[in-house]
């Protein structure tokens, strides 16, 4: 699952929209829109604000699960 995904599945699990996500980390929606979908990636900075508003372990929103074969 990518990072965008992880994001963006944590945060309708809380039942939160792009925008009160973009309000808690001091960001715009159009910003989280790119986010989740993977347009580019996120400074530190900016994870770590995300794992804390998320409740989420910067591990998990950083490592790529590998899939069984």
């Amino acid at each position: 699952m990518t990072l965008g995904k992880k994001i963006r599945c944590r945060r309708e699990e809380l039942k939160m929209t792009q925008m009160e996500l973009a309000r808690k980390t001091k960001t715009s929606q159009p910003y989280i829109s790119q986010l989740e979908s993977d347009s580019f990636s996120p400074s530190s900075k900016m994870i770590i604000m995300i794992s804390k508003v998320l409740d989420l372990s910067i591990d998990y929103l950083l490592v790529e699960e590998r899939r069984a074969v």
